[in-house]
């Protein structure tokens, strides 16, 4: 891509890393105190075609597992940037859940944020959720997700906390078998099996999770 390459030009190591090291550091957005946790994933392809697919925003569910249907909405454009809408519609037994997101920041070849400012059948008072990528110590391509999220009451705190963090790693999954193996849509049930079998091997874990809980 043109434009990612003009950002490694201007865009040096060490503020790369400012940028990405800032995201953990936020955990009260506007005056919301939010629990956050944050996944990554080993993808065994480069960080540019992770990129080209974080870029496909407002079409995801045309290769996306846990999303059922993504619309753009107000005469946005389907690619990732900044104003960029979208709803989606996320399977959840017999009430899909229905989000509408809209990018509030983005580095483009980075990461980009996203703010889920409405959403129906799940009860989130606020989240904000960042995709981006990123080359690890040993040189190899990460993606990662940094959730920030808010409940509508305390209750919902314990069982939803798991089932939120449990479809980000699915989310990660389904973006790295697209990524690595051009599948669309495969069953995420199918990918949990085939990347479990994966994380014996001793090299790395194919999910890492960090959880900052308030």
């Amino acid at each position: 891509m043109k434009t990612l390459k003009k950002m490694k030009t201007y865009l040096p190591l060490w503020l790369i890393l400012l940028l990405v090291t800032q995201l953990s550091a936020q955990q009260v957005i506007e005056g919301e105190k939010m629990k956050f946790f944050e996944n990554k994933v080993i993808v065994n392809n480069t960080p540019q075609e992770v990129w080209k697919a974080l870029v496909a925003y407002g079409n995801v569910s045309t290769f996306h597992s846990t999303i059922d249907e993504s619309i753009v909405l107000n005469g946005t454009a389907e690619e990732a940037m900044l104003g960029a809408e979208r709803e989606i519609q996320i399977p959840d037994g017999i009430n899909n859940i229905i989000n509408k997101e809209k990018i509030i920041k983005i580095i483009e070849g980075i990461y980009y944020t996203y703010d889920v400012y409405e959403s129906e059948n799940f009860p989130i008072k606020k989240m904000q959720v960042t995709y981006g990528v990123r080359l690890d110590h040993h040189g190899r391509t990460v993606l990662f997700s940094k959730t920030y999220f808010k409940f509508n009451n305390a209750l919902a705190n314990g069982l939803l906390k798991k089932k939120l963090d449990r479809a980000n790693k699915d989310s990660l999954l389904a973006y790295k078998n697209y990524i690595e193996n051009g599948e669309k849509n495969t069953e995420i049930k199918e990918l949990r099996k085939r990347y479990d079998e994966k994380d014996h091997s001793g090299d790395f874990d194919y999910l890492v999770s960090h959880h900052i809980i308030n």
